[in-house]
């Protein structure tokens, strides 16, 4: 009888092969609530324009460099989940976020510009309430939960746009 491979063993075999792009964007209105959109307006020191103003805030405390999140598409896929469960701001396709070290910087289309925050994006108990604790589990041990992000440069968004990383300068 064939053993059926873990969630563990599946999320650390994922590839990141496509082409770097943005595959779609979560507002968020209000705590708990995720709200795909085609376009957004990002703001320095801010983030996503429409997203509630606590949305950096964990326990209590604002979270310097949380103005926006990100998450892998390739990890949503083989955990099933859709790009509005984890609450996520922007779902990147064919991108490791694991790869981006502290510092690094993201371009997503012609003008926005992210830097990766020094705090790693791990996931909470609300991850494995919307998705499970499985996979809350997997993608700790793997650091595949994503990577949180302050804004250089803000502007327009598209679902679709290009992303491209950056030398830090």
């Amino acid at each position: 009888m064939k053993e059926h491979p873990s969630l563990l063993d599946t999320l650390d075999q994922v590839r990141y092969d496509g082409v770097a792009c943005l595959a779609a964007i979560i507002q968020k209105p209000g705590p708990g609530v995720h709200v795909r959109v085609r376009h957004a307006q990002v703001l320095e020191g801010v983030g996503l324009e429409g997203d509630h103003r606590k949305k950096d805030w964990w326990k209590g405390k604002r979270i310097p460099e949380r103005e926006i999140t990100a998450i892998s598409r390739e990890v949503l896929d083989v955990i099933g989940a859709s790009f509005e469960v984890p609450g996520d701001n922007l779902i990147l396709e064919g991108v490791d976020l694991r790869q981006l070290k502290e510092g690094s910087l993201i371009q997503i289309g012609s003008s926005v510009i992210l830097k990766r925050a020094r705090k790693l994006h791990r996931p909470c108990g609300l991850f494995a309430e919307r998705i499970s604790e499985e996979a809350r589990q997997a993608v700790s041990e793997l650091q595949l939960r994503g990577a949180l992000f302050s804004v250089v440069r803000g502007g327009m968004i598209t679902q679709g746009d290009s992303v491209h990383t950056m030398e830090n300068q």
